[in-house]
C-alpha cells in the first residue's frame, strides 16, 4: 500500500506541474480529489492495522478552523466587534452571506470555501509525505520524482529560451515569450518550481560526495570499497543535473527566483561545509557555480542582466507595480487585522483599496505574506508561517547534529527548498500556484518526518549514534 500511495502522490505532483502548474479549475479539482482519495486510503490502512503511526502537527488544524470561522454565519454585533471594518463599508458589507442579524467574516464565503478545500488538499499531501518517507530505506520515489521533474522542466525551459520555440506542448505562449517557463505560463512560478526541486539534486551531490570522500580517506587503510567509484560517478552526474537546473533558473529571467536560488545555494553550501569540513567541498561548489555561470555567459546573459539593469531606472519600483500593490495591501491588512477578508478573497477585496493601475485586476498581492495577512488576518498569517519557520530551524538543527548520511542529505534539501520559497515569497505568490504549493507541502512533510518524527522514535542507542554521544547500550551501526 505504501508503494501505491507514493506512486499516486508522485503522479499528482508531476501531473499538476505539467498542466500549467495546476492553475486551471479542472486540474486542481482533480488534484484535490486524488489527494483526498490517497489520504482516505491511508486512513483506512491505519484503521485496519490499528496503527497510531500517523503523526501530524496541530497548526494546520488551527488554520483550517480559522477558515471555517470565516464562513460561519455569526451575529452581526459579534462580527462588528471582531472585525469592525467588515460592516463599516457598504460595498464590502453587501458581499458576504447575510440574513437578518447574521453575516460572515468572509466577504465572499464561496471563495473562502474553495481556498479551504485547497488548503486541506495540501495538508493531505503533507501528511502523505510525512507518512511515506522513511530515511532507513535510503531511497524515496518522492525525492527521485522531484529531482527528475525539476531537471525535465529546466531542460524544457532552456530549450524554449535557446530555440525560440515558445510553446507549452501544443499551446503557443501569449506572455513571457522571451523567457524560459517550462510548462508554466509565468516565468516566476517556473523559477519557483525549480528552486523547490533542485535542492534535492544538490543534496544528492552532497550525499555522494560524503561517500566518495570517506572512501578516499579509507583507501590506504582498508582498500577502496566497491562503491567508491560509483559514488564519484553519481556525484558528478547529480552535479550535471544541478547545473542544468541552475541554467534553467537563469534563463527564466525571474529576478526573484534567481536571487532566492542564489541565497539557497549559498546557505546550503555553508551548512554542508559546517558538517563535512573539507576544502574540496567548497572548491567543488565554486566550480559548480562557475560552470553554470560560464555556460550562461557562453549562451548569452545579456537579456538576463538587462532585467536587473531595469531596477536602476528612475521610480522603477513605483512603475513596476509591486510596491504600490504592497502599499495598498497594507491598508487592507490594517482594516482587517484579526481575521482578514476571508481566505481566497484577495482579488475581490483589493479592488476597494486599489489606488494605482486601476484599469487592471490584481488577483494576487505579489507577496505571499501580505496576501495571507489580508485574507486571514495577521494571526492567520502568523499561524501559517511561524510553524514553517520553526520547522526550518528544527531541520537545520537536525542536519547539524545528525550522523546518518542519507537523512542528513534529505534534510539539507528540505532546508534549501524552504529557504528559497520563503525568500521568493517576499516578491511573488508561488504559494497561490497549486503545483508549487503542493510541492512545498510535500517538502515540509518530508522535512517534518526526517527532522521531528524519526529522531523522536529512535531508541537510546540510535539517538546516541546520531548525536555522537556515548550511551550505556551498544551503539547501532552507522548508516
Amino acid at each position: 500500500m505504501k508503494t501505491v500511495l507514493e506512486i499516486i502522490l508522485t503522479l499528482v505532483i508531476v501531473g499538476a506541474a505539467l498542466a500549467f502548474g495546476g492553475v486551471q479549475p479542472l486540474v486542481y479539482s482533480l488534484m484535490e480529489a486524488a489527494l483526498f482519495l490517497a489520504a482516505l486510503l491511508l486512513l483506512l490502512k491505519l484503521a485496519r492495522e490499528r496503527s497510531a503511526e500517523l503523526k501530524i502537527p496541530l497548526w494546520p488544524v488551527l488554520f483550517a478552523a480559522l477558515a471555517v470561522l470565516e464562513v460561519a454565519p455569526l451575529p452581526q454585533p459579534l462580527v462588528a466587534r471582531i472585525s469592525p471594518a467588515r460592516l463599516a463599508g457598504p460595498s464590502l458589507k453587501s458581499l458576504g452571506h447575510s440574513v437578518t442579524g447574521w453575516t460572515t467574516l468572509s466577504i465572499y464565503p464561496h471563495d473562502t470555501i474553495l481556498g479551504l478545500v485547497k488548503f486541506l488538499a495540501y495538508v493531505s499531501a503533507f501528511t502523505l509525505a510525512a507518512y511515506l518517507f522513511d530515511s532507513r530505506t535510503k531511497k524515496s520515489l518522492l525525492v527521485r520524482g522531484l529531482i527528475y521533474l525539476g531537471v525535465a522542466e529546466a531542460a524544457y525551459g532552456t530549450f524554449q529560451y535557446l530555440t525560440g520555440v515558445q510553446k507549452i506542448f501544443t499551446y503557443t505562449k501569449q506572455y513571457y515569450k522571451e523567457d524560459a517557463t517550462g510548462t508554466y505560463i509565468n516565468h516566476n512560478h517556473f523559477a519557483g518550481l525549480l528552486e523547490l526541486t533542485l535542492p534535492f539534486a544538490a543534496a544528492c551531490v552532497f550525499y555522494f560526495f560524503q561517500l566518495w570522500s570517506e572512501s578516499r580517506r579509507n583507501m590506504v587503510r582498508r582498500g577502496v570499497p566497491a562503491s567508491a567509484g560509483s559514488a564519484g560517478v553519481l556525484c558528478v552526474f547529480y552535479s550535471f543535473v544541478l547545473v542544468i537546473g541552475l541554467v534553467g533558473i537563469i534563463f527564466s529571467r525571474s529576478r526573484g527566483g534567481i536571487l532566492a536560488c542564489a541565497f539557497s545555494v549559498v546557505f546550503m553550501a555553508v551548512l554542508a561545509q559546517l558538517t563535512i569540513k573539507r576544502k574540496a567541498w567548497m572548491l567543488g561548489v565554486f566550480a559548480l557555480l562557475i560552470c553554470a555561470a560560464g555556460y550562461g555567459i557562453w549562451i548569452g546573459l545579456d537579456p538576463v542582466l538587462a532585467r536587473f539593469e531595469e531596477v536602476r531606472g528612475a521610480n522603477y519600483f513605483e512603475l513596476e507595480g509591486r510596491v504600490p500593490v504592497w502599499r495598498d495591501s497594507l491598508r487592507l491588512v490594517r482594516d482587517y487585522p484579526l481575521t482578514g477578508t476571508g481566505l481566497g478573497t484577495f482579488e475581490l477585496s483589493f479592488r476597494h483599496y486599489q489606488t494605482t493601475m486601476v484599469n487592471l485586476d490584481f488577483d494576487h498581492a505579489h507577496n505571499d505574506y501580505l496576501e495571507f495577512a489580508s485574507d486571514t488576518g495577521v494571526p492567520g498569517a502568523a499561524l501559517l508561517f511561524l510553524p514553517v519557520l520553526y520547522l526550518l530551524i528544527k531541520m537545520i538543527g537536525c542536519f547539524l547534529g545528525d550522523s546518518r548520511r542519507y537523512r542528513r542529505a534529505v534534510v539539507l534539501a528540505c532546508v534549501g527548498s524552504t529557504v528559497a520559497l520563503l525568500v521568493h515569497s517576499v516578491m511573488d505568490f508561488n504559494l497561490q500556484i497549486p503545483a508549487n504549493a503542493l510541492i512545498f507541502s510535500v517538502v515540509l512533510g518530508i522535512g517534518y518526518k526526517a527532522a521531528c518524527v524519526e529522531p523522536r522514535a529512535e531508541s537510546p542507542a540510535e539517538a546516541g549514534s546520531r548525536t555522537g554521544q556515548p550511551t550505556s547500550v551498544t551503539a547501532a551501526a552507522p548508516h
